[in-house]
């Protein structure tokens, strides 16, 4: 516990010998010579958290990583190195890896992870199929009195992961309570309900968040197929049609592959001329020779 709070509030140190130095002002090279035992103290006392500050004063993404699995592999008592990294690593969906190091972030003496964290490892889990698992940390923080958007959408997504879409409908509406602009509640609303076969409404919920998003991709997508179950043809092409556009440029904004969205703008061009030489209606009454157009 002492070896934790040390790695944790060791930068005190360097602080109270700045506030003493300004209040003595005993000349650069002392302040200097100071500031250098601080750093010496720091490398071999705390060497988890000594390169953890080199991690995050450095502006490369690979080194970082590195710096933190350097951190991390000297088995600190702190668990911010095990947090960093395992963020680092959810980033790039090693969801494995991340709950392996937030878990033994959990297991440090002393307090517990924040509910933050912990509704990330839900995610992690969530990502990882262990939907079980994720739920049961979801309700554990509603129960403990912490609820808010991201919760609530995480139990949502877990939900209708689990194919459970009255739960999570229920989920989402509350998660939007918290944010009325935000749009991810609402994409998960309008996937439920298409999932449902209720297109016009997923539709309108689409809709509501092209006229949001300040940059949609997927959203052309899942309007363009909406559009085309319901028979809005001329719609569907133009939406598909800046889908596939949109993914192509950014595919990393889209979990819709760029194939997939082609292979529905096709379907939408093909259905196009049916729609378009549609024939007239037969039931339509042809005009008699009786007609007078003098006659009112």
């Amino acid at each position: 516990m002492f070896k934790r709070l040390w790695e944790e509030k060791i930068q005190w140190v360097l602080v109270g010998w700045c506030g003493l130095a300004l209040l003595t002002r005993p000349g650069w090279v002392p302040f200097g010579l100071g500031v250098a035992v601080w750093v010496l103290l720091l490398y071999f006392t705390a060497p988890g958290k000594f390169w953890s500050l080199i991690a995050l004063l450095n502006m490369d993404r690979n080194k970082v990583e590195a710096y933190l699995r350097k951190a991390v592999s000297l088995q600190p008592a702190s668990p911010k190195p095990y947090v960093n990294l395992a963020l680092v690593t959810a980033q790039k969906k090693n969801w494995a890896e991340a709950i392996s190091l937030l878990e033994t972030a959990d297991q440090k003496p002393g307090k517990r992870l924040s509910p933050v964290l912990r509704n990330v490892l839900a995610v992690c889990y969530r990502e990882q199929g262990e939907l079980d698992q994720a739920l049961n940390i979801i309700n554990e923080l509603l129960a403990e009195g912490y609820a808010d958007g991201k919760v609530y959408y995480n139990l949502a997504y877990t939900n209708y992961k689990a194919g459970r879409w009255p739960e999570a409908l229920h989920a989402a509406e509350k998660a939007r309570i918290f944010n009325l602009n935000d749009p991810d509640p609402v994409l998960l609303t309008a996937k439920i309900y298409f999932e449902q076969g209720d297109f016009a409404t997923a539709k309108d919920n689409y809709e509501w968040c092209l006229k949001r998003l300040s940059w949609p991709v997927e959203t052309y997508y899942w309007l363009g197929r909406c559009e085309l179950e319901l028979g809005l043809i001329d719609q569907a092409c133009d939406h598909l049609a800046t889908a596939v556009e949109r993914i192509t440029s950014d595919p990393e904004l889209s979990d819709v592959p760029r194939e997939e969205a082609q292979k529905w703008l096709d379907e939408a061009n093909r259905r196009r001329p049916a729609a378009d030489t549609a024939e007239p209606d037969d039931s339509t009454p042809e005009p008699t020779g009786d007609t007078d157009p003098n006659r009112m």
